[in-house]
């Protein structure tokens, strides 16, 4: 299982950052760096299919969703994610981010760009004779078959 990092406590992100609910954006309020300035809004390092990370001290990179959300919550168990609702890692409105499981988060995830059908869990099988469709779902970290199609 991967080791995650402790998060900072909410006392800490209340220190260090305001969050604008209307335009779903942090505000440094007390910056640790003299290069950037208390009302200036948070830029941090982009990475990870578009997510945006933000330094603290002590706890290094963490992601603007997380820090928003305990910044609005507080901490939240390990296992459990942040989830962009509508996958737009860009959209940290607190309104868009839910807690799930890992499960849950990849049911949310968007169709693969290469994929030719354009349906999650169906799959070009062109070495089955006949019905070349597969289809398959992961359910509780276990694929589960569903059968050889004509059509997706």
């Amino acid at each position: 299982m991967r080791q995650h990092r402790p998060l900072p406590p909410q006392e800490i992100i209340h220190d260090l950052f305001r969050y604008d609910g209307k335009e779903g954006r942090l505000y440094w309020r007390n910056p640790r760096c003299a290069r950037y300035r208390p009302g200036e809004a948070v830029k941090g390092t982009t990475r990870h299919g578009g997510y945006n990370y933000i330094g603290v001290n002590g706890y290094g990179q963490i992601g603007a969703h997380r820090i928003i959300w305990i910044y609005n919550f507080g901490c939240f168990d390990i296992p459990l994610e942040i989830d962009h609702i509508d996958g737009n890692p860009y959209n940290n409105h607190i309104g868009n981010l839910r807690l799930a499981t890992s499960s849950q988060q990849k049911m949310n995830k968007r169709v693969q760009s290469n994929n030719r059908c354009g349906l999650k869990g169906a799959y070009y099988h062109a070495a089955h004779k006949g019905k070349k469709w597969r289809s398959q779902i992961k359910y509780e970290g276990r694929y589960v078959f569903l059968g050889y199609y004509h059509t997706p």
